[in-house]
């Protein structure tokens, strides 16, 4: 396992963001059991903020990235793009 010493995010959304999907990859890694957890957490940051769907959705997908749970993350350029769907 990989150590990640990297600062959370100043948002402090994104911070708690930041905790609990530091805690999932901890316990689930890459598996399905993380991914849900991923999605889960990004539609409840998407309800509490729906005017900044795709900077929450990058900032994401970069931790996630930076967790090693994807070795290089996809960004949104797209003003009407979507996240993950359920």
């Amino acid at each position: 396992m990989q150590a990640h010493a990297v600062r959370p995010p100043s948002d402090p959304a994104l911070a708690a963001i930041w905790s609990r999907l530091q805690q999932q990859y901890a316990l689930h890694q890459r598996s399905a059991s993380f991914w849900s957890a991923y999605q889960d957490m990004q539609q409840d940051l998407l309800h509490d903020h729906p005017r900044d769907l795709v900077r929450l959705c990058n900032a994401m997908a970069a931790m996630a990235e930076r967790l090693g749970a994807v070795e290089h993350a996809q960004l949104l350029r797209h003003r009407h793009a979507g996240c993950t769907s359920r």
